[in-house]
């Protein structure tokens, strides 16, 4: 498992294992391969990928990604977090995103 954050005059990348986040364009590849997703599953992968192996709590990820004033339910996230693991192709439960019951998530 790796993790690197490249900037550079017009793009910043955040990486982990075969994930590519172009930032200043929204993109991601994995394995080489274009995902499309959503803005909100962006940002929910942006702030995963910041910090991998930090589990973030369903709140935190609510007010990181909606507001502080948002009056998402929790369990909008476990919504944004599954269509997220579709896009990247995860199979298992395991990879790349992690559950951590009761909690929230973290990647890695």
């Amino acid at each position: 498992m790796s993790w690197a954050l490249k900037t550079g005059p017009s793009v910043s990348l955040l990486e982990f294992d075969d994930i590519l986040l172009e930032v200043d364009c929204l993109r991601i590849r994995r394995g080489g391969v274009a995902v499309h997703v959503a803005s909100t599953e962006f940002q929910l992968l942006a702030t995963l990928i910041e910090c991998p192996g930090t589990v973030w709590h369903r709140t935190a990820l609510v007010h990181r990604i909606w507001g502080q004033d948002a009056e998402i339910d929790r369990r909008t996230v476990d919504v944004h977090v599954a269509r997220l693991r579709k896009a990247l192709g995860q199979t298992d439960n395991k990879y790349p995103i992690r559950t951590v019951r009761g909690v929230g998530y973290a990647l890695g």
